[in-house]
Parts: structure tokens; sequence; C-alpha cells
């Protein structure tokens, strides 16, 4: 269901309006960039499109409304909206979205000669908006919630493995942060860092549902399992990595570190006869602890051994290694993005009202001004231009907002996978070395408004006498 209870309230209200067969129009996008971010890479429309054709409420949805503290009495005295949510089966409306995988942005709006615009003594901020939909009121209201979800947490978690992967400097980047999320979420986790350039995931949930693939090592709980009283530890160690490369003799990483990571690489090449296919250390992972491995494996004729590191990893600890290791694991810091935690800030507004009135959110002074209208984002080489959709397309630019849903069903096909990782990799080849770079850059890409989209927000803060 994922609803907010607001959702509900509101819909109370608007009934008693006569307003539930409105048409409106909203977006969904975000003010401004998030913290350390030059790019947000857009991830979530899979998960948006699979809700609209699944989204309803079963008859125990039904029944916790109507005994709902709140909004009980209000919805079984309106059975006009009741019946509306008991009869909603499946989106049914148009969804415009920029492809998976875009890169998107936010700033301060200029204008087409490069100045800054001001409104009413404020800059003007603009953005990308991500989706656009036209819908009856009563769906409207209740896509809000559950979309904000999915964008927000799948555009953090692209974001971030984008990051890391641009850090690894060609080196195979590896999602291990299926036990940092809720497992549901987890899933999506895998999903949005593997369209974002990781070559795999641990999640296996995630090959099957979406077809990332799959990868594992080891656990030090494996190693400690094979402990036998009256025996020394590092003994059984080897005994163990001997079993596990007879069994996958092609793909044997080992991970070396559950007691001394020295001596667990001299076993490790000892029990396999220097067959193996790598090390892992997921300990004290530094450049000093990593020429000390390749220096072990030289010495004992396993120089081909690859050296793979964990560990607490995110894109700057990534960067520092990444000439010296093979590839890296990286967890936490891409399903939770500890230094971004809270989505990339998207909202859902509406931009024209079932009167068709073409409307914005001013909350003057405080910075949340949203843009007015369905709108178009043209890209060129240098900049976007934030455009109302009804003005002429201008010569040269790429319209980003395209058709992927019209009544019942979506229309057209998403990209495969490998589609959309494709878009992500040269976007990001395409970037200036200062925006790919990993420091925040104060302008990352340069948004400038149509003349059609400034004249429209100032006749809108004309009219609500703002000025």
């Amino acid at each position: 269901m994922g609803i907010d209870a607001y959702q509900l309230t509101t819909l109370v209200a608007h009934a008693d309006a006569g307003r539930l067969d409105h048409q409106v129009s909203m977006s969904f996008f975000f003010r401004r960039m998030p913290a350390h971010r030059n790019f947000v890479v857009f991830a979530g429309l899979r998960q948006v499109l699979e809700h609209a054709a699944q989204m309803g409420f079963d008859e125990g949805d039904l029944a916790l409304f109507d005994n709902h503290p709140i909004v009980g009495a209000a919805l079984q005295s309106r059975p006009a909206l009741r019946t509306a949510l008991r009869q909603m089966k499946g989106f049914v409306g148009e969804i415009d979205a920029v492809p998976e995988g875009t890169l998107v942005y936010a700033d301060a709006a200029r204008d087409a000669t490069g100045a800054p615009v001001q409104i009413a003594g404020a800059p003007l901020r603009i953005y990308t908006p991500m989706i656009q939909v036209r819908t009856d009121m009563v769906r409207a209201k209740l896509i809000e919630t559950p979309w904000l979800g999915y964008i927000n947490y799948l555009c953090m978690v692209a974001s971030k493995a984008a990051r890391v992967v641009l850090a690894a400097n060609g080196k195979p980047v590896l999602e291990f942060g299926t036990r940092r999320a809720h497992p549901a979420a987890a899933v999506d986790a895998a999903y949005a860092a593997y369209i974002a350039g990781a070559s795999a995931s641990s999640n296996m949930a995630a090959t099957r549902k979406w077809g990332v693939p799959s990868v594992g090592t080891m656990d030090h709980f494996a190693i400690q399992a094979a402990e036998q009283i009256g025996r020394p530890p590092t003994e059984t160690e080897g005994e163990f990595f001997a079993a596990f490369a007879q069994a996958f003799p092609a793909s044997s990483t080992l991970l070396v570190d559950t007691y001394d990571t020295e001596r667990g690489i001299e076993s490790a090449v000892s029990a396999t006869k220097g067959r193996l296919s790598g090390i892992r250390i997921d300990s004290n992972v530094t450049p000093a602890t990593i020429e000390r491995a390749r220096g072990i494996l030289r010495s004992m004729n396993a120089a081909d051994a690859k050296v793979f590191v964990s560990d607490g990893l995110d894109e700057h600890k990534v960067a520092a290694l990444a000439d010296l290791a093979d590839g890296f694991g990286v967890g936490e810091n891409i399903t939770c993005s500890p230094d971004s935690p809270t989505g990339v800030g998207a909202v859902a507004k509406l931009v024209v009202n079932g009167y068709g009135k073409v409307t914005m959110k001013f909350a003057k002074g405080s910075g949340k001004a949203t843009l007015p209208g369905e709108l178009q984002v043209h890209r060129f080489p240098d900049h976007d231009l934030v455009a109302l959709s009804s003005e002429v397309a201008p010569p040269g630019g790429k319209p980003l907002l395209q058709p992927v849903w019209r009544g019942d069903k979506p229309v057209g096909r998403l990209p495969t996978l490998d589609e959309t990782r494709s878009l992500v990799r040269e976007q990001l080849a395409q970037l200036p070395a200062d925006v790919r770079s990993l420091q925040q850059h104060d302008r990352p890409r340069s948004l400038v408004a149509s003349d059609g989209l400034i004249q429209e927000v100032k006749r809108l803060v004309e009219e609500a006498r703002l000025t």
C-alpha cells in the first residue's frame, strides 16, 4: 500500500468539493543537488511502472481504512470515495519520464544570455523533472509516497555507486551491501548499483528479479566453522581453503584475514598449490597491506592471483587503492550512502490542477519554490534548457522526457539493464573532468530557463501578489 495518512484525509476534502474525477498534472523532481554530488543518476523507473501496473487496495486495506481512528468514519460516510478506492485497479493516465540511467541536475537558473534569473528578489531554482504524470485526483494522491520512495532510494544508491565506479578507474566494483538494508530494499539497491556500473552484487534475489549478476567468495563464518578442538585454527583454515578450491576450481577467491592476513595468504597459496584465483582482504586494507600481499604472492609463485579488497570502502578509499587492487567489494557505503543518506530530496508537486489552473508552490523566502506547468528538458552538450512543454523545441537539443505510459499500460519497451548501463557509462565518460571528480562542483551543469518559463513564473508571482 505504502501511502501516508494525509493522502486519505485530503481526498475526503476533495470528495466533498466534487474533485475526485478531476484530471491533474504532477511532477517528480529534486530542487537541489544532494550533498557531495555533481550529478544524480535517475533510477527507479522500472519499479514505478511495476507499481503502476499493480496499484490498488484489497479487502484488508479497505478494512484498515474503515476502522482507522481518523479517516474511518469520514470514508464510511462518503460512499463515492470508498467506491473509488475499491474499484481502483492499476494506474490510468499518462506518464512521461527521462530514460532510466539519465544524469539529472538542479541548480540556480540562468537565462539565454547566461545571466542569473531573479524572481521577486530571489534566485529562481530549476531542475530536471524526472517523471511527469497526468491522471485523476485519486490516483495522483496515492502514487506520491510509494513513487517517491522508489525514486529517492534508487537514485541515491545509483548515484553513489557511480561515484565508486568512477573512483575504481576501470577495476570491477561488487555491491556487497545486502545485509545493511531492509531485504526488500536490498534487491532494488543491487539493481541500482548495477545499472550505475557495478559489475555484480552479492544479492541472489536481484538475479531472480532483475537479472543482476550475483557473485560471492566466502565469509569468516565458513572458516571458523571448520575449526576443531585441539587443532590450530590456521591449520583448519588451510584445509578449508583446499576444500573450497576443489569445489570451485575456476573461481577460488579465498578470504585470508580471519586470523592473520599474511599467514592467511601463505596458507591460501600452499593449500591450493598456487592455483587459487585470488585472495580477498577484508581487514586493515591500506596501500601497504596490499603491497605486502602482492609480495607474498610473488614470492610463492602465485603472482597471477588477483587481490580483491573490501573493509568499509567508499569512493575515496577506492580511489586511493585503484592502482593497487584488482577489484573492490563495497557494502554499506553504496546501499546506505551515509554521506548523503536521505535519498536525493525528491518531491512530487502539483503543476496543473483539475480546473486547468497552472500552479506552483512559492513558499516565499524558503527556497522551496517549484516550477509551474508541464515542462520539457532539452539537453545540449554544454547545458540543459528547461522549458514549458508547449514551447517550440529549439534546434539541436535532445528532449529528455518521453512517453512511458498511456491509458492503462506502458508504451514501447524499457531498455534492457545492459542498455541502461551503457547509457550511464557513456554519460559519465562525457562529463568534464571537474564534474567527474569526487569533489563537489559549484555548478556541475548549466541549467537555462526558457523565456516562456521565466514569463510564466513571473506571471504567477504577480498573480499571487508576491512582488
